[in-house]
């Protein structure tokens, strides 16, 4: 008996799963889509193209279909490959095969077929299908473009106290700092020029031969710069000022100094001068002793260089770049820049983008009008994104990716001195500000985008 209730036990639990009964342990809404995607790197593709050539022999009508399969995939025609009005090609009617297409194309032209000829007196009509390799740029290839010059110096050797600082070592710094802190913002394809020579290397052992005869395609594709930054270091050092006593005769020194340093934004195509902005740092003074030291030396003064370049380049992306919010769910947010465009634990203050403004004598934009709406405190932050806790009186129906981005950072006193909105979650509707908030720091209902200087038009 005890057998036979098993079976049917094991029979029904079959028929609820082929009933759909399984539904009774649903499978989680968040489960994952797939797999983590291949990092976007670009790279060589084939695309088949057909066209129709014309000459006056079938070898000739067969390179112009293909030419003109190359321009219509890449926007120019193979180097050194025309056919004349005459019918003669630039580089003879030679015996048309694939090994010799390959080599005349350079590799744009890595298969073909014949779907059609009609020849006949002085024309020929060829139409082909032609594989044509075409370079496929990485998705941050459309970013703005940027490439980091070397930092000028009025002198070669700084001095440091007691000690000399090499400009070739302080712009190495401000350049790596740059560098570094543009990478990271995920907004600019930064260019470095420190490694042209490898890359000609490379390039010179694909036209070897050593390579697929697609990878030719790569020639001529390395990207130049759309706006180049120029570090100029004006000012920099830390002197000694020292005197003897005329009883003792024991030195009585003290060190004092600084560093300014410009940061000019060129545009490469038109070479106007679209930003320059000057930085100062002030050194830790000693006071006169005869006990006297350095506070600082060379390598602490590279890093306070490092220091004004990434407060540079964090101005440069966010005038350029704000950080918005691109997801908001209830009183959770995320954000679209992570670390070090923000700062876990900071608080920042939010506004709403409204109506852009144009100039009417030049139409140039003169930035959208802006309306506080709350606060975002950090709370979690990755090198691409971050995560926050909104508190404000924007309308979540209203919410699109984009229309709400953060602005400055907002103080402690500021902070505490802030009425808590219900529950912390987003209000349907109220004023921006608590009274007592616009009685400690009053600003307008709605104001223009604050400037950076100027908007760059890359």
């Amino acid at each position: 008996m005890t057998k036979w209730l098993a079976v049917a036990g094991a029979i029904c639990l079959m028929a609820l799963g082929a009933s759909g009964c399984d539904r009774l342990s649903p499978k989680p809404k968040d489960e994952a889509a797939g797999p983590r995607s291949m990092p976007d790197f670009g790279g060589v593709e084939t695309v088949e193209v057909e066209t129709e050539g014309v000459g006056p022999t079938r070898n000739a009508a067969i390179l112009d279909a293909l030419n003109l399969a190359v321009r219509k995939t890449n926007g120019t025609p193979i180097v050194g490959l025309t056919v004349s009005s005459n019918g003669h090609s630039a580089i003879g009617d030679f015996n048309v095969t694939l090994d010799n297409v390959v080599t005349v194309t350079q590799g744009a032209v890595t298969r073909f077929d014949i779907l059609s000829e009609k020849g006949g007196g002085k024309t020929w009509r060829v139409k082909v299908k032609a594989g044509v390799a075409k370079v496929k740029g990485s998705a941050a290839a459309s970013m703005p473009k940027v490439v980091i010059a070397p930092a000028r110096a009025r002198t070669g050797v700084f001095t440091v106290g007691d000690e000399a600082l090499s400009a070739q070592d302080a712009g190495a710094g401000v350049h790596a700092a740059i560098a570094d802190s543009l990478g990271r913002s995920n907004r600019f394809f930064v260019i470095d020029r420190a490694f042209d020579d490898a890359l000609d290397a490379e390039a010179a052992n694909i036209t070897a031969g050593n390579a697929n005869p697609a990878e030719l395609a790569k020639l001529g594709q390395r990207l130049t710069a759309d706006i180049l930054i120029q570090p100029d270091i004006r000012r920099l050092e830390y002197r000694k000022s020292s005197r003897t006593l005329h009883y003792s005769g024991r030195e009585l020194r003290s060190y004092a100094g600084g560093a300014d340093i410009a940061f000019n934004v060129v545009n490469v195509a038109t070479g106007q001068l679209i930003l320059s902005k000057t930085y100062t740092v002030t050194f830790p003074a000693t006071p006169p002793t005869v006990r006297g030291q350095q506070a600082i030396g060379g390598s602490a003064v590279s890093g306070l260089l490092a220091t004004l370049a990434e407060q540079f380049t964090r101005e440069f992306v966010q005038k350029n770049f704000p950080v918005s919010i691109v997801k908001m769910d209830g009183a959770t947010v995320t954000l679209s820049q992570g670390d070090p465009a923000v700062t876990v634990g900071t608080v920042y203050d939010v506004i709403s983008l409204g109506e852009e403004l144009k100039d009417p004598q030049t139409g140039q934009s003169l930035g959208r009008l802006e309306s506080p709406v709350g606060m975002v405190t950090v709370t979690k932050a990755t090198d691409r994104i971050a995560f926050g806790t909104f508190q404000g009186s924007f309308n979540p129906a209203a919410f699109k990716p984009g229309v709400l981005e953060l602005r400055s950072r907002m103080s402690d006193a500021v902070v505490a001195s802030k009425t808590p909105y219900p529950s912390g979650v987003p209000a349907a509707a109220g004023p921006a500000r608590p009274a007592a908030v616009a009685a400690t720091r009053p600003r307008p209902a709605r104001k223009a985008k604050d400037d950076f200087n100027s908007d760059y038009n890359f």
